[in-house]
């Protein structure tokens, strides 16, 4: 069963690829048919329908062309319609920061209101009522600067993190980040270099000589010393031979 199943699959795969392979022979037989048709058509055309066909060919390009630009005039961003939507989009703008401050002050007024009870008559507290209430608000005070502290503690953790993150990710990007440069002006290096007095300044020139002077005499002494030498050696050698003579 299995084979038989196999084999009918098999079948009706090449089935499918023929149909294919013939749908392309024929429409590649009905192509070539129409460009054969095409120069036929050209060749028995005489030279003015030929002129008549490239002019309404030429006619219906620039038609195109026509077509095209007034279609790219009508939707397109011309320069007036950028200016406007620019300034559509400056206003968007601002107003949704406004509408953000002024959902921002609401928040802030609700918090304070929720978290700040307003306070009773003072003058007519007792001592120890007013010695309680400045208690407790030294403690929401403190649970307040508390609560700062942390949201503080927990903001800096965060901005620390993603610098580590950013880092990490350029490294394996493989970005190099500049470093922030300090700028120095040229003319305090100038006026630097005028102030600073010549006596400090080495002169290469004398040292040079200086230099030239010590090997000159170096070398002198070196040759007068090798003449002395070698006449010692001579005078030495002639007393041996006239010694070896008189023998």
């Amino acid at each position: 069963m299995l084979n038989s199943s196999f084999s009918g699959a098999i079948l009706s795969r090449m089935e499918y690829r023929m149909k294919i392979l013939f749908l392309i022979i024929k429409i590649a037989t009905e192509n070539l048919k129409n460009t054969t048709e095409q120069r036929l058509v050209d060749r028995s055309l005489t030279d003015e329908e030929k002129k008549a066909r490239k002019k309404a060919d030429r006619e219906r390009k620039r038609q195109e062309a026509r077509d095209a630009a007034e279609k790219k005039k009508r939707f397109g961003l011309t320069p007036e319609k950028k200016r406007k939507l620019r300034l559509l989009i400056m206003k968007m703008a601002t107003e949704n920061l406004k509408g953000e401050q002024q959902r921002r002050l609401e928040a802030r007024k609700n918090y304070i209101e929720q978290h700040l009870k307003p306070l009773d008559n003072l003058s007519s507290m007792s001592d120890a009522q007013l010695k309680s209430l400045c208690q407790e608000l030294h403690s929401q005070l403190k649970s307040h600067e508390e609560s700062r502290y942390d949201l503080e503690f927990k903001i800096r953790k965060q901005d620390y993190d993603v610098n580590e993150l950013t880092i990490k990710i350029n490294d394996i990007k493989g970005k190099f980040v500049k470093p922030s440069l300090k700028k120095v002006s040229k003319t305090e290096q100038k006026l630097n270099k005028i102030k600073k007095p010549k006596e400090d300044e080495p002169n290469f020139l004398n040292m040079a000589n200086l230099k030239q002077s010590t090997n000159k005499f170096a070398l002198k002494e070196e040759q007068e010393e090798e003449k002395i030498n070698y006449r010692d050696q001579v005078q030495l050698k002639s007393a041996k031979e006239h010694k070896e003579e008189e023998a």
